[in-house]
């Protein structure tokens, strides 16, 4: 007899303010992430005509002009350099060495660096360079 005739609201939920905040914060991403292969160190790779793909089995090891040794960040001396690479090797044998030496460095350091990684039994061993424009 007594009816309710009141209409029912239904809650919408807007997706479109979501989305406008999803692209922003990826935009803020993108924008502010630096990719770099040795982050912080500064290192100018001599230039070349002919460069080559790398395998994904390499370690980097970068040489400054003043003869400092780097895997990533991490400063080391050639024999702390020995054990860590040689540790790598252990565990896994199809390891390839690259040599990112600047291009103002001293052959000696990138020739102790080949040594060493011979000397361990690892004889995939390249240099970085740039390549010519």
């Amino acid at each position: 007899m007594f009816a309710n005739h009141r209409k029912k609201r239904s809650a919408k939920l807007s997706i479109a303010p979501l989305l406008d905040m999803i692209f922003i914060l990826l935009i803020f991403f993108v924008v502010s992430t630096t990719f770099s292969k040795l982050p912080g160190v500064k290192i100018n790779k001599p230039e070349a005509r002919h460069v080559e793909s790398l395998s994904p089995n390499n370690i980097l090891i970068g040489v400054t002009e003043d003869g400092r040794y780097f895997i990533n960040e991490t400063m080391y001396s050639l024999d702390e350099l020995n054990k860590k690479v040689a540790l790598k090797f252990s565990m896994n044998p199809k390891l390839s060495v690259v040599i990112v030496a600047d291009k103002l460095s001293k052959l000696k350091y990138t020739i102790a660096i080949m040594d060493m990684s011979k000397d361990i039994g690892i004889l995939d061993i390249s240099i970085a360079e740039e390549k010519i424009k």
